[in-house]
């Protein structure tokens, strides 16, 4: 059929197959527009009772006008086969998203009034459905209810106990069908259709009140190994409450699914209407009316309703929600939870059937106001990037690139595309009250299909014990075969206590600004975080980061880190963070070449996929004049983080090193318009552009740098030296003066005076600098042989004799 017209509806592919028929995506060609294309099965085409079924379908569907009901548009006939032309929907039957999982209260009273207002229709319009269970509701990727497969309805007035001709039986383990004398679905029948009486509306209130129970509690109310025993309680048996398992369930939904259980009638709600006003008033008191999709479990995801009930319609791959902003802490255990697959035993399987090999993970999008909670959800998505890059044979999108699509519209389809995945993470979180509503998808990026979803409500206080179990199931899934190391590094945390966790990621939301401002904000964090839990190693490692950082611009900050290294590396002597941060003090502080080294080489061999491991190898490589490596370092570095303004500002560092001031001009340009507001793509370029003879633009960069990073002395210097080469004497001199006034309060590096008198031509003045300089250990000193400010004086004898000192003899 694909690639043939039937009329003019022109076929483009199968999305389904069940009992009853087929069914294609196709396009209408008269108006242009996407439809499902249902055909009747060869073997059923000539059975007079599916041709009954089969038009009724039609006939039900098409009577009614409704949003939350599938639209039949058209039908026809292609040879023998007679065919449907319906709605295309994208998303996922009830059924799968739900896979014996409770949903949270605020979605299941939304999901449940669509369903209510799509009866109200249905029944107003006198058709009974009959047939109404999870299969045959679905759900699009908007959160939109559709309700399907009107093949059982009937008018109320020809119903009775001998017009029926099929049962539909479905006991806890599946769908199974056979000739009998009701039409429906066992267990979610009403015990008046269960004993062939004649229906009304209310029956399906009846089945209704199965779904909210399975909705609440993620079980059936009816369950039994056999038929008979399900009929049984169908009959005979009251379920326990729902809030008797799902202690989330309010008592007003304990009754008002009580009273759509109600074996008599007679006590049932009497219509449709009057459930959804009950539904609206519990949504209004519990102050939840936010519409959510729900998305599939499983990986029949994206595929066409029909195969779970045999008559539905088609569902299309979802076409591309925008990308999620990311907003909450607590999306940490959905994040690890959106490839997870509903049950064990096999891999996750991307486009072609074979293995997924690569993911991103997008930023989630959060439903709460406050931009305050932004810095949760960042941190959570790092740790689950961090902890997917530890699965052999699956490459993860850098970090730096998957934040690029944070707070736009972006279709997470083409997002995929861009960064040559196979599936993309997308996902949506909300908190209520101390509770977490996350919903996570994992998209096929190929064709747009769902590959999994799910929906997850959980105390805030059980994050990290549900993250490390989510954690677990994922790498059974995609990795069953992992060793047990490689497994416990991919899902481990650092810390028992929930709140130092959540300070630790307010201290890495802080970092990764990269300003000034975030660095002191930062260590404010960690060390919080410290004072919570004083054996979280993370956090002594961020800490010592966070100095670091700072120690660039303000250098007496650079001490303190050491000891946050020493601390995190005592507690975790394979903290791959940690042992960078020791070879950065080790280079900068201590000029214990071979121990930075060591350092480097170590946190590489625990995290080989770290870019902030490269980077800083990179830079001790560059200092020791080993600079085409450093060159190719900090290009790995740029292939694991391509978008990361710190990986991208030492790059063009290194490329000023090795003497390419044009490509180290185009290199902190492009780091400038990652992040405008980089104090390191600013210096740099200011830099550059000052030894390019670009002098007017050097200062108004340098002048900016200056600004960002609140008036550091050490770009300060070099705007000195920038005022120097431009022939300014005097700005250079007030600058000097401005420096010494500053050294009266805090410390100022001796090398920011040095690079000022080099610039001046005073020779011997600035080596004078440089001498003290290495008296004080300044941090910028062993730079004086690669670093093209010091370029003038740095053949000098009394240059060449502080480089033997320090150990960087050429």
């Amino acid at each position: 059929m694909i690639g043939q017209t039937v009329t003019h509806y022109r076929i483009l592919d199968k999305l389904g197959e069940g009992g009853m028929g087929v069914v294609y995506r196709a396009e209408d060609t008269r108006l242009g527009r996407p439809v499902a294309v249902k055909f009747l099965s060869d073997d059923l085409a000539t059975d007079p009772q599916a041709l009954e079924r089969f038009g009724r379908e039609a006939r039900a569907a098409s009577s009614i006008n409704h949003p939350h009901i599938c639209a039949v548009y058209d039908v026809g006939q292609h040879g023998d086969r007679p065919f449907l032309v319906m709605e295309l929907l994208e998303g996922q039957t009830l059924r799968h998203a739900l896979a014996g999982r409770p949903l949270p209260v605020d979605r299941l009273l939304e999901l449940a009034i669509q369903i209510a207002d799509a009866l109200d229709a249905a029944h107003g319009a006198g058709l009974v459905h009959r047939d109404i269970k999870t299969a045959n509701i679905f759900l699009t990727v908007r959160g939109q209810v559709k309700v399907l497969d009107f093949g059982l309805a009937k008018q109320r007035s020809g119903l009775g106990a001998g017009a029926n001709s099929e049962t539909e039986l479905a006991g806890p383990a599946g769908h199974h069908t056979m000739t009998g004398q009701t039409m429906g679905t066992l267990g979610y029948m009403s015990p008046e259709q269960a004993r062939g009486d004649t229906l009304d509306g209310r029956s399906d209130l009846f089945s209704v009140g199965v779904v909210l129970y399975q909705m609440a509690t993620g079980r059936e109310p009816f369950a039994g190994r056999t038929q008979a025993l399900v009929l049984d309680g169908i009959l005979h048996a009251t379920p326990a409450p729902p809030s008797a398992i799902n202690p989330d369930v309010p008592v007003e939904l304990d009754r008002i699914v009580g009273k759509l259980l109600e074996k008599d009638r007679e006590y049932r709600y009497q219509t449709a209407s009057e459930l959804r006003t009950d539904l609206k008033r519990l949504r209004r008191e519990s102050g939840s009316s936010e519409t959510v999709a729900i998305r599939s479990s499983g990986p029949s995801s994206g595929r066409s309703a029909a195969t779970g009930s045999g008559t539905g319609t088609a569902t299309a791959p979802p076409a591309g929600p925008a990308a999620r902003r990311p907003r909450a802490l607590w999306a940490a255990a959905a994040a690890f939870a959106v490839v997870a697959l509903a049950a064990a035993g096999y891999q996750v399987f991307g486009p072609a059937g074979r293995s997924i090999d690569s993911v991103a993970v997008l930023p989630f999008v959060s439903s709460d106001a406050s931009a305050d909670t932004e810095y949760l959800s960042d941190g959570v998505a790092e740790t689950l990037i961090n902890g997917l890059a530890q699965l052999p044979g699956l490459r993860v999108a850098a970090r730096s690139l998957a934040f690029r699509y944070k707070g736009g519209n972006v279709d997470p389809q083409q997002a995929g595309r861009d960064l040559n995945v196979t599936a993309v993470v997308t996902g949506r979180i909300s908190t209520r009250g101390d509770r977490l509503v996350i919903q996570a998808d994992l998209m096929n990026v190929a064709d747009g299909s769902q590959i999994w979803g799910g929906q997850y409500n959980r105390p805030m206080t059980d994050l990290l014990a549900v993250q490390e179990e989510i954690a677990a199931e994922i790498l059974s899934m995609m990795r069953p075969q992992l060793s047990g190391e490689d497994r416990q590094r991919a899902i481990r945390h650092d810390t028992d206590d929930v709140e130092a966790y959540r300070l630790y990621l307010q201290g890495r939301y802080a970092w990764n600004t990269g300003t000034i401002e975030g660095y002191q904000n930062a260590i404010g964090f960690f060390q919080r975080a410290i004072q919570t839990d004083g054996q979280y190693a993370l956090a002594y490692a961020g800490l010592a980061d966070s100095y670091l950082m700072l120690g660039s611009y303000w250098v007496e900050a650079i001490p303190q880190a050491k000891a946050a290294a020493e601390q995190a590396l005592a507690l975790d002597p394979d903290l791959a963070e940690a042992h960078v941060a020791l070879g950065h003090i080790k280079l900068w502080l201590e000029w214990d070449w071979t121990g930075a080294e060591a350092e480097f080489l170590k946190g590489i061999a625990l995290a080989p996929r770290s870019a902030l491991a490269h980077n800083q190898y990179a830079m001790y490589l560059a200092v020791l004049g080993r600079v085409p490596e450093a060159l190719a370092e900090v290009r790995s570095a740029r292939e694991l983080e391509p978008l990361s303004p710190i990986v991208n500002a030492d790059l063009g560092l290194i490329l000023l090193f090795a003497g390419e001031l044009e490509e180290a001009i185009d290199q902190f340009g492009r780091t400038r318009e990652l992040d405008s507001n980089s104090v390191a793509a600013h210096q740099g370029l200011g830099i550059a552009y000052s030894l390019a003879g670009r002098h007017e633009e050097a200062i108004d960069v340098l002048q900016r740098a200056l600004v960002l990073s609140q008036n550091s002395p050490v770009i300060l210097g070099h705007l000195g030296a920038a005022h120097a080469r431009q022939g300014d004497s005097t700005s250079a001199e007030r600058i000097l003066a401005d420096l010494e006034a500053l050294s009266e309060r805090a410390y100022v590096p001796a090398t920011s005076f040095a690079v000022i008198h080099v610039a001046l031509g005073r020779r011997s003045t600035a080596l004078d600098w440089l001498e003290r300089a290495y008296e004080e250990r300044d941090f910028a000193l062993p730079r004086l042989a690669v670093a093209p400010w010091f370029a003038p004086v740095a053949d000098d004898a009394r240059a060449r004799r502080l480089l033997d000192r320090i150990g960087l003899s050429r």
